[in-house]
């Protein structure tokens, strides 16, 4: 591989890193036609980058040949009670010239990482195109790991399922903000027990049980509830999107969904499904986009029986936080090293 010059990678570098990530769309449209949309143009993907490195701190890092951009990573660095202080590279975070090798990303990573460390960021979440593999190789290199699979239906080619359950199934509104919130653990339950093990945080159980007694006051979402003998027992919540480089033209997003796991196999999420693809299609939408925590035996083989082929990767590496001070500049060290000559 011809030997690069590494630099910081700041707003003065949109207009080369729009062009570069133009290019990897267009050879990702090649696998998956419908990510070429109306928003995979220019001056969209240069204003999200002015945006990104103006809202929030983007440390990032770029490949130079002959002082022309060939690849980047930038993330953004971020603070919350799930995540803890992390990196998260989005899906326009990275991206490499046609005719570079998947060893140029192990570069930038090396570069980016450290500086990402400085910024006591041991975390980082990248989220990966899937159209060409050398991102995933390239990450699967890095000891990344998948974490969240996100994936796309065409509402042409979605084949009802037979069997399903008798429940009935319902648009809620505005008077089943309590039967919702009191199905708001049904996602985290799954997450939180085996193979998963999502902690559940307290705190974090409560705002998520607020959000979902809200969500029925949003006019255009779209809720599904599936009942029995007046007991709920399962649900599904459809939210338009704006074209984005990873959301097709006329999409609407699946956004949360779920039944009790009393009701796993009886057909039950398979009628949601059922309906709700019939409903979405009827308002114009051409596609449904959702996401799945891989780990998550029930999603990951659910959905793409449903139809949903992943088209992007969440992946994740921790790094040992020991390494601030477990390294060769620590004293201790130095010291071992040179009673030992």
């Amino acid at each position: 591989m011809k030997i690069c010059e590494y630099r910081p990678i700041g707003i003065e570098d949109v207009t080369a890193m729009a062009e570069l990530l133009i290019s990897r769309q267009n050879l990702e449209s090649e696998v998956f036609p419908f990510l070429k949309n109306s928003y995979l143009n220019t001056k969209n993907i240069a204003d999200f980058f002015k945006k990104m490195f103006i809202n929030s701190k983007v440390i990032g890092i770029g490949a130079f040949d002959n002082d022309e951009l060939v690849g980047y990573i930038i993330g953004k660095i971020n603070i919350d009670n799930v995540r803890g202080r992390h990196v998260w590279v989005p899906y326009e975070g990275i991206a490499i010239r046609r005719d570079q090798p998947s060893e140029l990303i192990r570069n930038l990573y090396a570069k980016v990482s450290t500086m990402w460390l400085e910024q006591g960021c041991f975390s980082h979440y990248t989220l990966i195109p899937l159209g060409n593999q050398t991102y995933y190789d390239a990450l699967l290199q890095l000891s990344f790991f998948i974490q969240q699979v996100h994936g796309i239906m065409n509402l042409e080619e979605y084949k009802p399922f037979e069997n399903v359950s008798d429940a009935d199934i319902r648009l809620a509104n505005k008077m089943d903000s309590e039967a919702m919130g009191k199905m708001s653990s049904i996602i985290y339950s799954h997450q939180n027990s085996t193979p998963v093990f999502e902690p559940a945080l307290p705190e974090v159980v409560e705002e998520i049980k607020e959000g979902y007694k809200r969500i029925v006051e949003e006019e255009e979402t779209i809720i599904l509830i599936a009942e029995k003998d007046m007991k709920e027992l399962g649900f599904q919540v459809y939210e338009p999107v704006t074209s984005n480089l990873m959301a097709p033209d006329h999409a609407v997003e699946l956004s949360i969904a779920g039944i009790y796991t009393s009701q796993m196999r009886s057909g039950v999420g398979k009628k949601l499904m059922n309906e709700g693809s019939r409903i979405v299609k009827e308002k114009g939408f051409n596609s449904i986009i959702t996401d799945w925590r891989i780990t998550n035996l029930a999603s990951s083989t659910f959905w793409p029986k449903c139809g949903f082929k992943p088209i992007a990767y969440r992946m994740v590496r921790y790094i040992d936080s020991n390494i601030v001070w477990a390294n060769f500049n620590n004293p201790s060290i130095k010291n071992c090293s040179l009673d030992s000559i």
